[in-house]
């Protein structure tokens, strides 16, 4: 654990300068773009907002600063921390890598242009972003597998497997492919048992948790969508998860979402999913079931620079925090720029007290 003293002492230093609720709503008050960068350039984005300047303005210099903070985000702890305590944490990077690639995927598949895949892509992910421009410049699903493949990518392997097999190269079953590469890796690396691994197993069992959700609802919603009609439930569930393979194919049976998600009030979620449900009664998203389990996991992952102070629960933490900080400023800044009430703009910020 002393190996993590250097680096975590100088997360929980970056911890404590990150942005209080009440701070938050102060930017949210204000009216223009050019006083949020002002406010900006007195905190410690004062770097980013600096640099972002030489080139953008209004909007635009936002985008360029919470950019360039997140890229920060990955190379702050790949610098404070030695090689080997590194290869450890990069771990909590690895989903991103795979959510970008999934990004890449749908928008071939949906005849996005290139500029706009890439806007969608985080930089926290490990794979370097001009391999993610060239992947995202593929004629189609099939061209970009080879592409992953002649970059070496990590999964590249189960995709090159998927489009010689006899079934369909489509985005879902890219991403079921993905998906299932992705669990049995995290399984493979997380193998040792100890603290720091176990935070990370629980982690990554709440993501699971996400996408078999996901699948259970639109199995539920939309049984006859193209992307599931030909595959029962059991083909797409992921087993890393806490929620019983069987519970999930017996609740597909349910005739609504509603008695579903009543049925899933016993797990860890319930508060969260209880509370997405008049919310997904009101506009129809499915969405809002993801968004409460990521605020459940989000305050998880914020509780551990203190649970776990010595490990990697620190790095893990900030790295959450900062995700959160940078996507509340985000949407302040689209807020005020397209000139929402003040009160709409901090009902809508991701709170974790």
């Amino acid at each position: 654990m002393a190996l993590y003293y250097y680096g975590n002492t100088r997360l929980r230093a970056r911890i404590s300068q990150l942005f209080s609720i009440q701070m938050l709503e102060s930017l949210a008050d204000l009216i223009k773009i050019d006083s949020l960068i002002s406010s900006l350039s007195k905190t410690h984005y004062k770097s980013s907002i600096e640099i972002s300047l030489t080139y953008a303005h209004g909007y635009g210099c936002i985008t360029e600063t919470l950019q360039r903070e997140l890229k920060e985000v990955r190379s702050t702890l790949e610098r404070f921390y030695e090689k080997d305590l590194w290869e450890k944490i990069k771990v909590i990077f690895l989903r991103v890598d795979l959510q970008n690639i999934k990004s890449i995927v749908r928008g071939i598949s949906h005849g996005a242009r290139v500029d706009t895949i890439l806007n969608s892509l985080s930089p926290l992910g490990t794979v370097q972003d001009q391999l993610l421009s060239r992947i995202a410049k593929s004629k189609n699903i099939a061209d970009a597998i080879d592409r992953m493949a002649v970059y070496k990518l990590d999964f590249a392997d189960e995709l090159l497997a998927l489009k010689s097999s006899e079934r369909s190269c489509c985005s879902s079953e890219v991403e079921r492919t993905l998906e299932i590469w992705y669990f049995k890796k995290i399984t493979s690396i997380l193998s040792k048992r100890d603290e720091n691994t176990e935070l990370l197993r629980k982690y990554n069992a709440i993501e699971a948790d996400i996408v078999n959700l996901n699948i259970l609802l639109r199995f539920i919603k939309a049984p006859t969508s193209p992307e599931i009609e030909n595959h029962p439930i059991d083909y797409y569930i992921i087993d890393s998860g806490n929620f019983p393979r069987n519970l999930i194919v017996k609740l597909s049976k349910e005739n609504s979402v509603k008695n579903a998600i009543i049925r899933l009030a016993s797990s860890n979620y319930r508060d969260y999913l209880l509370e997405a449900l008049p919310c997904f009664e009101e506009n129809g998203l499915l969405s809002e079931f993801e968004n409460k389990i990521r605020i459940y996991a989000l305050k998880w992952l914020a509780f551990l620079p203190k649970l776990n102070p010595f490990g990697i629960g620190v790095p893990m933490g900030y790295v959450a925090l900062k995700k959160s900080e940078i996507r509340n400023i985000r949407w302040i800044a689209k807020g005020i720029y397209s000139g929402f009430e003040p009160e709409y703009i901090k009902e809508n910020i991701e709170r974790i007290g």
